[in-house]
């Protein structure tokens, strides 16, 4: 299959699938110390696996456990979970797909706003909206979305990062990774950059920032399992990959 018809059965399966959330009951059980998992993490990403079943494929999900195959899926069911389960519309449905280890599409899917988020090689960044869709402006200072400091981490140092970015940049903390790099592709903000996550959570998105004229930069690694990210455009983007390389060295 090529890039645009992988990106193609991804885009219909985000769709029936945010068409399935309407239907499904949320019950919520604790998944560690900080984080949730809800019965709707889990049917969506089973009706995700049963939809991207294309012969040669496999798929590595949040909730289900993961496969390798020459192409890859990328599932996240619903990124920002603890959103979700609180009725914060901040949660999205996140699709990628990967040939031979390579990003070749990613789909982004705001089931909140009707808001649809593409890009494949070949084909360019799009963003769909049912909304009200405002053309960024400018602002006097970068618009960074992180997370960070993260609840119960590992990583020393995050919050005398989070007190110096302040001083350079207006912060946003989202909690919802995918729905942040589709935001920075649409350039809706300047930068975003996270730690302590997983493929599933930055692999539709960083197909996203690329194809809009972004960097997406692995921090900790050089592939999808790397423990942090930056992306965006412009000087905030080599400030920020400069302070979480040595939070993670």
């Amino acid at each position: 299959m090529t890039p645009g018809e992988l990106l193609a059965l991804a885009e219909q399966a985000c769709a029936d699938a945010a068409k399935l959330l309407h239907e499904l009951p949320v019950d919520v059980a604790a998944k560690g110390a900080f984080d949730q998992v809800s019965s709707a993490d889990l049917a969506v990403e089973a009706f995700l696996r049963r939809a991207l079943d294309v012969p040669g494929s496999a798929v590595v999900g949040e909730e289900l456990g993961a496969e390798k195959a020459r192409i890859t899926w990328y599932v996240d069911p619903i990124d920002g979970t603890r959103n979700f389960v609180r009725g914060l519309p901040l949660a999205c449905i996140s699709v990628a797909a990967a040939v031979d280890g390579e990003l070749v599409a990613g789909c982004v899917l705001d089931p909140f706003r009707d808001e649809l988020f593409t890009a494949a090689v070949g084909v360019p960044f799009t963003v769909r909206s049912a909304g009200l869709v405002i053309p960024p402006g400018r602002s006097p200072r970068p618009v960074v979305l992180t997370d960070i400091p993260l609840p119960g981490s590992q990583y020393r140092g995050e919050m005398a990062l989070l007190t110096e970015l302040l001083d350079r940049a207006d912060v946003r903390r989202v909690y919802v990774t995918a729905l942040s790099l589709a935001w920075v592709a649409a350039g809706r903000a300047d930068a975003a950059a996270n730690l302590g996550i997983h493929p599933w959570d930055v692999a539709a998105g960083a197909v996203l920032v690329r194809a809009a004229g972004g960097t997406f930069t692995h921090i900790g690694g050089n592939a999808l399992g790397a423990p942090g990210f930056v992306a965006g455009r412009g000087e905030i983007v080599d400030w920020l990959g400069e302070r979480l390389e040595g939070i993670v060295s």
